[in-house]
């Protein structure tokens, strides 16, 4: 099926491919171009592709294919609450499976908050805890060129708990998390309002004009998903290319927070990259997307990963 976010040119049609196994189940949405390489985007906490737009675009400008899911429960997902941080990983895996059926060249994972969380996750490896409370650990992530984070973080570190709003309990965050986990064990599917966990000062300051659309957008998040992510231990070495960006403003992932993160970060090739402006929001902001997909065209020519030349965005 094909399908447009409007009807400006600078947002070709794309195919949408379900990805899903159960109901509510993940969907890729894929803008492909012949013989170029594909950026594979994960969206923030509880958004999806549409409040992306604008990267998107960005990044298919500089004739990258481009593909974006909608993660179980996500975006244009059918909205359940029954979900965990395993299935959100496991939706990244069959988003590469059905980028590499629809022969997409090479691909590079980018996450953004949330989703950079999950991209770093997918670049090391690690371990996360089950319904029952066991430990299962997961690889890295096979058949990902590079990987490019735009905010992310180790969970397992003190950082994490600073970027919420229980950071004044930070002495007692293991049995706050062993508490959270146990609850989520008993009442996974309860909806938590986005602003119960995380300051909306923090999240929105320092922005520009954000292209933000309320549709496909939720607000609540899931217990489970919560206790997972304060839960996630995640390696602290990758076998694959790995570029960690931000922004100078950014008062949520601040840039304290990204440096402790690039350092502890072992990697045959890594690098660091501030956007001077822009805030968490930097994605949703026209100069800071365009420049953040540039930034990814640099780094994926330097790599030696094809682009389809001569594309030249229309204006609007």
């Amino acid at each position: 099926m094909s399908i447009a976010f409007d009807a400006s040119p600078l947002c070709p049609d794309f195919c949408r491919l379900p990805l899903a196994y159960r109901k509510g189940g993940a969907l890729l949405d894929y803008w492909p171009r012949a013989d170029a390489a594909t950026v594979l985007f994960v969206p923030g906490t509880m958004l999806g592709p549409l409040q992306y737009r604008i990267f998107l675009r960005a990044l298919y400008a500089q004739g990258f294919s481009v593909a974006a899911l909608h993660l179980t429960g996500h975006g244009a997902a059918r909205h359940i609450w029954r979900f965990r941080l395993s299935d959100l990983l496991d939706d990244i895996h069959r988003a590469v499976d059905a980028l590499q059926q629809n022969h997409s060249g090479p691909i590079l994972l980018c996450g953004h908050s949330q989703g950079g969380i999950m991209t770093l996750a997918l670049a090391c490896g690690g371990s996360l805890p089950d319904g029952d409370g066991r430990r299962i650990a997961f690889a890295p992530l096979d058949g990902v060129n590079a990987f490019f984070a735009v905010s992310a973080v180790f969970p397992q570190h003190d950082d994490t708990m600073r970027l919420t709003l229980f950071a004044p309990l930070l002495a007692h965050r293991h049995s706050i998390q062993d508490k959270l986990l146990r609850l989520a064990r008993r009442f996974p599917a309860l909806p938590l309002p986005l602003f119960s966990y995380l300051s909306p000062r923090r999240l929105l300051a320092g922005h520009g004009s954000i292209d933000l659309p309320l549709a496909e957008r939720r607000l609540t998040y899931p217990l489970a998903l919560l206790a997972d992510l304060l839960a996630l231990h995640i390696n602290e070495a990758t076998p694959k290319p790995f570029f960690l960006l931000g922004a100078r403003n950014d008062a949520l992932f601040a840039p304290n927070i990204l440096r402790a993160t690039y350092e502890r970060l072992d990697a045959p090739q890594k690098k660091l990259h501030f956007l001077p402006s822009g805030g968490h929001m930097l994605l949703m902001q026209e100069a800071t997307a365009r420049e953040t997909a540039a930034y990814l065209a640099l780094h994926a020519c330097a790599l030696g990963l094809p682009l389809q030349s001569g594309y030249v965005a229309p204006k609007d």
